[in-house]
C-alpha cells in the first residue's frame, strides 16, 4: 500500500492507464438484491437469497475463519504485531491482521485469539509460521492491477499462487483502480475470478486527490464525465465500489465473499491544496456501513497516514487519532452484535424505500432487518414500504427510537450524506 502514496503515483497512472482497455459501466444499483445463490426458502415476506459465497464458505478451507453466525471478519491491513501495544487493535475490535510486517511476533496473534493473512513474500517459506494456528490464508500481491498489463499481472499472480505452501488454507487478494476503473470487464472478472478465495478492492472515495477524474471515478459513476466534489465525496460511493466487484464475481456463476477497504487517516501523501484530505469518523462509519449495504462480507481498515499534521503507520494506537479509533470501536461493536444477522440471508421484495436511499433487508431469528444509508450528501424525508407487517413498529438500532408502522409504510429523516439507519421489525 505505501506504493500507492508516492509522489509520483500520478504519473504512474497516467502511463498505465494507457495500456488498459477501459469502459464506463454506469451507476449500479443496490448491490445484495440481485446477483446471490438463490436456496429457495422463503420467509413470511419476501425469499431469502444467501450471501455470497454461504454462510459456512470459510469451512473449506483448512485453519480457516470461524464458521460461526457470531464471527464476522473486520481486519486491520499491514499491521505490526510486536508488543502488548498490538493489543490496542482488538480493543476496538479487530479480529484479524490482514498482512503483517516481517518482525512481527506471530505468538502474541495466535494467544489473543486473533488471525492473520499473510503476504507470501515474507512469510511463505517459514516452517513455523506456516505451523502457527492463527495463520488463515495467504495474501498474494496488492493492486498488481495498477502495476502491470494484464498479461503479466496474470503470469505474476500464477507465480505467486505456485510459490505457495500446499496447505488448503485461503488465497486473498487485493486489488485497485485497474479491477474498478481502468480494466475492460472481462479481463477485470477474470482477475476477479481466477486467482483467489476472498477480494477486495481499495477506493478511498473521502481521501483520494485523483479519485473524481473522468478516468476514474466518473468512469465508475458518470459515463466517463468527471464527478464534482459532491458526488465524490461521499459515502454510497463505497457500495458502488462493492457493487462493482460483486457483477465481476457473479460473471463465472460462483460466489466468493467480498471484503471491504475503509480508510481511517491522510493516506495520500498530498495536501488541501492538491486535494488531499483526511477521513472524518462519521465518514468512516458510513463508509463502512454503505459497503455491508452492498453486500461485503468484511471490512478491512487501512490504518496507515501519509499525509496531513499527524504521520502514522498504525493510527489507532496514536493519541492525535482518538476521536476516530472511538468511532472505529463503537463501529466495530455495532457490527459485532450484528454479526448473526449481517451472516443471514437477504430478504428480496421485503422493502422499497424513496429514491436515494441505498438499503438490504435481512431476515434473521423470525425478525427483519433493513439497514439504510443516504445514497448522496443531501437531507431528505424518506418512505419505505415494507411487505409486512401492514402495522407495526420499527426499531431504530442504536438510536434509542422507534416508528410506527401504519399500513405497510413508515418515513423517516436522512440527514446528510453520512446518515445511517438500521431498523428491526418483528412480525
Amino acid at each position: 500500500m505505501t506504493e500507492c502514496v508516492e509522489p509520483c503515483r500520478k504519473l504512474r497512472y497516467r502511463a498505465l492507464l494507457a495500456t488498459f482497455t477501459a469502459i464506463g459501466i454506469g451507476m449500479l444499483g443496490v448491490g445484495p438484491q440481485s446477483g446471490s445463490a438463490d436456496d429457495g426458502s422463503k420467509s413470511p415476506w419476501g425469499k431469502l437469497v444467501e450471501v455470497d459465497g454461504g454462510a459456512d464458505y470459510y469451512q473449506r478451507f483448512a485453519n480457516s475463519l470461524p464458521v460461526n453466525p457470531n464471527f464476522f471478519p473486520i481486519g486491520v491491513w499491514f499491521e505490526s504485531v510486536v508488543d502488548s501495544l498490538s493489543g490496542v487493535n482488538k480493543e476496538v475490535g479487530i479480529n484479524i491482521f490482514v498482512v503483517l510486517t516481517a518482525d512481527s511476533d506471530l505468538s502474541l496473534v495466535r494467544d489473543s485469539g486473533m488471525f492473520a493473512i499473510l503476504q507470501q513474500s515474507e512469510f511463505a517459506d517459514n516452517e513455523p509460521v506456516i505451523a502457527n494456528s492463527s495463520v488463515v490464508g495467504w495474501e498474494l500481491h496488492d493492486e498488481i492491477d495498477m502495476q502491470a498489463d494484464v498479461a503479466e499481472v496474470d503470469a505474476q499472480l500464477q507465480s505467486i499462487l505456485g510459490q505457495l505452501p500446499k496447505d488448503g488454507r485461503l488465497r486473498y487478494n487485493n486489488y485497485g483502480k485497474g479491477v474498478v476503473f481502468w480494466l475492460s470487464d472481462e479481463n477485470a472478472a477474470r482477475l476477479v475470478n481466477s486467482y483467489q478465495d476472498i477480494v477486495s478492492a481499495d477506493t478511498y472515495w473521502f481521501t483520494d486527490p485523483y479519485i473524481a477524474g473522468a478516468s476514474e471515478g466518473g468512469r465508475l459513476l458518470n459515463n466517463g464525465q468527471p464527478l464534482t466534489e459532491s458526488q465524490t465525496r461521499r459515502a454510497a460511493n463505497y457500495g458502488y465500489t462493492i457493487d462493482r466487484l460483486r457483477k465481476l464475481d457473479g460473471t463465472d456463476g460462483t460466489r466468493r465473499p467480498i471484503w471491504a477497504f475503509i480508510e481511517l487517516g491522510w493516506p495520500f501523501s498530498e495536501g488541501p491544496e492538491k486535494g488531499g484530505r483526511a477521513i472524518s469518523p462519521a465518514e468512516m462509519r458510513a463508509a463502512v456501513w454503505h459497503s455491508l449495504i452492498a453486500g461485503a462480507r468484511g471490512i478491512i481498515y487501512f490504518n496507515h497516514s501519509f499525509g496531513g499534521p499527524y504521520f502514522s503507520q498504525h493510527l489507532l494506537r496514536e493519541p492525535s487519532y482518538s476521536d476516530m479509533r472511538a468511532a472505529v470501536r463503537d463501529t466495530n461493536t455495532q457490527i459485532t452484535q450484528l454479526a448473526p444477522v449481517l451472516n443471514s440471508p437477504f430478504v428480496l421484495d421485503f422493502v422499497s424505500c424513496d429514491a436515494g436511499i441505498r438499503w438490504m433487508a435481512k431476515y434473521y431469528d423470525g425478525r427483519y432487518y433493513i439497514f439504510s444509508g443516504n445514497a448522496d450528501n443531501e437531507t431528505r424525508e424518506v418512505t419505505c414500504s415494507v411487505a409486512g407487517p401492514p402495522n407495526g413498529v420499527a426499531k431504530v438500532i442504536g438510536e434509542g427510537r422507534s416508528i410506527e408502522i401504519v399500513n405497510g409504510t413508515f418515513a423517516d429523516k436522512f440527514e446528510g450524506g453520512n446518515a445511517i439507519h438500521i431498523y428491526q421489525i418483528d412480525p
